[in-house]
């Protein structure tokens, strides 16, 4: 049996931050359970909401492509872990500037841009090296 460490990893780690986007969510909708543990706000935009439910929907659309290209490309056996491990702690990083700047604040373009390029960085170079393994690289081990 194959293990995937790395992915694994990862894919808790993705489920933590998604909960984390889905009680924001609750708590600024006015949920009676997001009220047994936070001191609500007396009124919440709806211009705020709706970015929150876009960070959580913009999350929930490129986390399992990202995974899906990191399972496959762990499971291969043929990227060194380290690199791999980087370019999954640069799409992390990515989507937490995201969630973050979308969640949280009411402008930031640096962290919005910052976070979708980092976004996009990660998912490319996966998609690359799974390209190139499959169709025009037999390597082993690259980057090792």
């Amino acid at each position: 049996m194959t293990h995937l460490p790395i992915s694994a990893t990862f894919a808790s780690i993705f489920v933590l931050l998604y909960l984390l986007l889905s009680f924001r969510i609750g708590y600024l909708r006015g949920s009676p359970v997001m009220k047994l543990f936070f001191k609500m706000e007396k009124a919440i935009s709806e211009v705020k909401l709706q970015r929150t439910v876009r960070a959580h929907g913009n999350f929930s659309e490129y986390v399992p492509l990202f995974l899906i290209l990191s399972i496959l490309i762990e499971h291969n056996d043929k990227l060194s872990a380290t690199l791999l491990l980087s370019i999954n702690t640069i799409f992390f990083c990515g989507r937490l500037a995201h969630g973050i700047c979308f969640t949280f604040y009411d402008y930031n373009p640096s962290l919005r841009i910052l976070g979708m390029l980092l976004t996009y960085f990660g998912l490319g170079c996966l998609a690359i090296l799974l390209l190139l393994e499959h169709f025009f690289i037999n390597f082993s081990r690259i980057f090792a």
